[in-house]
């Protein structure tokens, strides 16, 4: 038997189709209630990923502007101090072509020469001390058991001694405009002359017998001997050559006879390098920083009542050879104003442009700019 429903029997059919009919509202608005809700969701994810998008990318965007102004304060930094190391090295290339410079390179060249040429001087006398310790004793004829033996060895640094002595004061004369007398050249000379004679002398040892070998054996060791003495000598000559020739060079005129410039006629502009300017910010950097406070705009240039006035001749700008660092910061504005009246300046000129037209440095160029032209006046 089919088991029927009592409650829908029992109801009549207008009454049970209504029924029905308001469950299958209530499930329609809940399924649409359900995807409202899911709707919302959605857009609200979408709305929230866009906002992280945009947040990454301005992120992204600092970065890179922070890279590039990085990248452009190290460029103007190597181009900062390139800059400045050209114009002292300029400074320094126009200094070494003064006569004062050429001066100093003479006067540091005659205390190398003494430094390099005199220890070559001692060596080679160090080479002949015992020739001539060995000469004297034999001359002498005395023993290694006599005082006087051991005296010898002081002959050749005495000899020595007097020669580098007689180089020094030469040199010391000639860089002072004198002069050193020639028996003291003389004086010198003998010395040396007694050291090689020396030299030979302990190398003179006659052989038993006169044969060619003996002969070459006796030729080599007397020349063996003179390296030393001799070495001294030619020495002693070449510092005494090289000092004349120093002596002898003119500092304040060239190979052709003309002038060298001294420092002071070089006139050398010796003002410190001009600070950069800062650049202004990019436009798409503004657009991020909406809190900075704003900048104050500096005040325009009042309109001159003159301007278009043709600026007579005494009052422009004329060549001269006087610096403009000489000139005073009043005479330097009306220079300015002549130039600016006579449209070789615009009214609002930068201030690069006003260094370059004046030809000062970039600070003070920012200073006459600010003063008041009736101070200047």
């Amino acid at each position: 038997m089919k088991a029927t429903n009592p409650s829908v029997e029992t109801l009549p059919a207008r009454e049970l189709a209504d029924e029905l009919a308001q469950q299958r509202d209530r499930e329609a608005v809940r399924r649409s209630d359900e995807l409202a809700r899911t709707m919302a969701t959605a857009e609200h994810n979408r709305a929230l990923a866009d906002l992280s998008e945009v947040t990454r990318r301005a992120d992204l965007d600092r970065t890179e502007r922070e890279a590039s102004a990085n990248a452009s304060a190290t460029l103007a930094r190597v181009y900062r101090e390139s800059k400045d190391s050209g114009e002292r090295i300029r400074i320094a290339a126009h200094m070494a072509r003064s006569g004062e410079a050429r001066a100093l390179r003479l006067e540091r060249l005659r205390t190398r020469n003494l430094k390099v040429l005199v220890p070559v001087l001692l060596g080679f006398a160090a080479w002949s001390t015992t020739g001539v310790q060995a000469g004297g004793a034999r001359l002498m004829h005395v023993a290694s058991d006599a005082p006087t033996w051991w005296v010898l060895w002081l002959l050749e640094p005495v000899l020595i001694g007097a020669v580098v002595w007689v180089i020094v004061a030469r040199a010391g004369l000639a860089a002072c405009g004198g002069r050193l007398n020639d028996r003291a050249v003389q004086i010198a000379t003998g010395c040396l002359a007694t050291s090689i004679l020396l030299n030979l002398a302990a190398a003179a040892v006659a052989p038993p017998t006169w044969t060619v070998g003996s002969i070459a054996t006796l030729l080599g060791a007397m020349l063996a001997h003179s390296i030393g003495p001799v070495g001294a000598a030619a020495t002693a000559h070449l510092i005494g050559v090289v000092d004349e020739s120093i002596s002898a060079a003119d500092p304040w005129t060239d190979i052709h006879g003309s002038k060298v410039p001294l420092l002071t006629e070089l006139a050398l502009d010796l003002d410190a390098a001009p600070a950069a300017e800062p650049g202004p910010l990019p436009t798409s950097t503004t657009s991020f920083l909406p809190d900075l406070p704003e900048q104050p705009v500096p005040a325009a240039t009042p309109a001159r009542s003159h301007k278009g006035v043709k600026v007579p001749p005494s009052a422009r700008r004329k060549p001269s050879t006087t610096s403009p660092r000489a000139l005073s910061d009043a005479v330097l504005r009306e220079r300015l104003a002549a130039l600016v009246s006579a449209g070789d300046l615009p009214d609002n000129a930068p201030v690069r442009r006003v260094q370059s037209a004046l030809g000062i440095s970039f600070d003070r160029a920012k200073r006459v700019m600010a003063l008041p032209l009736a101070e200047a006046a």
